[in-house]
């Protein structure tokens, strides 16, 4: 008898069958449940992390937004582009049925020659709800960029940029609720205090609540081109919306 067998005979020999363990149903279902708890505790934070993403995203669209709107004013003596409220040549974006939406204003300081759409997107919207025929997110202050009225001495012109006061504060484009946004021009003081034309708070609430005034933050870009994260109860201050205001 080899060497090698006699000590495989004392140790059990080949044989003799290991004994395997395993989970019991019930250790199996504890481990499930775990797991569960696990998942039901990450998945609100993840939710919270992407929708933050997004917002990180919607915040750089505007930021570059905002410079393009700069970059036009600086190519036209100060004066800003028309808001879109009306089919006006100087519109900055050119949404209306039946016109080339690469002859916005903006679009050259902006993409170069091409509209892309994901620019004038939040990525949190889903623009395709909405049911002006409006499909894009942000808004620009009618204070700034003045639609064009019809009839006489109504042609208000758009500001001169040299002529706002304290730039830093002033609001050029809101990413405007879903339920109010109807297209580009941000004219709050149609409707102030009834909880329309507001800044959106998709990122800040689980659902986004468009007729109150005081109702969490939303992104704004200013005239100074940096954006911010700010409350919605801001945009209806004077010091915000008003770009002649100065204290």
């Amino acid at each position: 008898m080899s060497k090698q067998f006699q000590i495989a005979l004392v140790q059990g020999g080949p044989l003799q069958r290991r004994r395997v363990a395993a989970f019991t149903l019930v250790e199996l279902l504890v481990v499930i449940g775990i797991i569960a708890l696990l998942i039901s505790i990450l998945m609100p934070a993840l939710s919270r992390a992407r929708e933050q993403a997004k917002q990180v995203q919607c915040m750089s669209n505007m930021r570059q937004l905002a410079m393009a709107f700069r970059m036009y004013v600086d190519a036209n003596k100060g004066k800003y582009p028309r808001p879109a409220a009306n089919v006006l040549p100087e519109d900055w974006i050119y949404w209306s049925s039946g016109r080339n939406l690469d002859e916005g204003k903006i679009v050259p300081y902006l993409n170069g020659t091409h509209f892309r759409a994901d620019a004038y997107r939040c990525p949190s919207d889903d623009a395709v709800t909405h049911a002006s025929g409006y499909y894009y997110s942000y808004s620009v202050n009618e204070l700034i960029c003045h639609y064009q009225l019809q009839g006489p001495n109504l042609n208000l012109e758009t500001i001169n940029d040299s002529q706002i006061r304290d730039s830093s504060d002033k609001i050029l484009i809101i990413d405007e609720s879903v339920d109010t946004v109807d297209d580009g021009c941000w004219a709050w003081q149609s409707t102030f205090g009834s909880g329309r034309n507001v800044i959106s708070n998709r990122h800040d609430k689980s659902k986004e609540a468009a007729t109150t005034v005081d109702g969490g933050r939303g992104n704004a870009a200013f005239v100074d081109c940096h954006a911010a994260y700010i409350q919605r109860v801001d945009s209806f201050n004077q010091r915000y919306y008003d770009p002649l205001y100065q204290p």
